[in-house]
């Protein structure tokens, strides 16, 4: 049996320790390397990587924004023009004698549109007077079929004439004729014995009602 000096028992401790720690050295390394590309490690670019979780791209939210929109309404629309909205009254009108005022034709002073009649289309309402030089001159009140020619337009009645008179002078409408159903009232302006030209003091109004056939005026209106 061969006997062990003490220097020799050294030395074969220095080798088990040597060949432990060379062991532990290759495992490290072979954790930290990936095969192939030893010592280098791939990035994910910003703009190749995912959205956050819960999270949705601008894009998507335009496009959703885009296709979730109402599309516009009936009621949203602009309502058609009357038909006789581009109507010149200056030259269809010729049932008054401007003759007095100096024969300068007419001049609008309103035109208004409502369906009195029921028919679905608007008629026009026109109120005019003769073009003059005095401070005021009798007004007429006139409608039309809104369902007629707009270079021709057919006369459905006279509401108020330029010859009517209240206390033996004339009468001048007082602001917009009124609507309600198949009714429509005049409101007028009427001289007291000592009002001036220019100011008459009196308020009336007239009311007609629409009975299938021609506007008949109401009875104390």
């Amino acid at each position: 049996m061969t006997r062990l000096l003490p220097s020799d028992r050294r030395i074969g401790r220095f080798r088990l320790l040597a060949t432990v720690l060379l062991s532990a050295g290759f495992l490290l390394g072979g954790c930290s390397d990936q095969p192939g590309d030893a010592g280098t490690t791939d990035s994910a670019s910003p703009t190749d990587s995912a959205s956050p979780t819960g999270m949705i791209p601008d894009d998507v939210l335009e496009n959703t924004a885009t296709s979730t929109a109402e599309p516009p309404t009936a009621s949203s629309a602009s309502p058609a023009e009357p038909p006789l909205s581009a109507t010149d009254w200056t030259r269809v009108i010729d049932d008054i004698d401007c003759l007095d005022a100096g024969n300068e034709g007419i001049e609008i002073l309103d035109t208004q549109f409502a369906d009195v009649r029921g028919t679905g289309v608007p008629d026009a309402f026109v109120t005019f007077d003769c073009a003059h030089r005095a401070s005021t001159w009798p007004h007429q009140v006139e409608v039309f079929d809104g369902s007629s020619s707009p270079e021709a337009p057919r006369r459905i009645a006279v509401l108020l004439s330029a010859e009517e008179t209240v206390n033996g002078r004339m009468l001048v409408t007082a602001g917009d004729l009124s609507f309600s159903g198949n009714s429509v009232t005049v409101h007028l302006a009427a001289y007291g014995p000592d009002d001036p030209r220019c100011c008459p003091s009196q308020r009336l109004r007239r009311s007609f009602t629409w009975d299938g056939n021609r506007f008949i005026q109401q009875t104390g209106a």
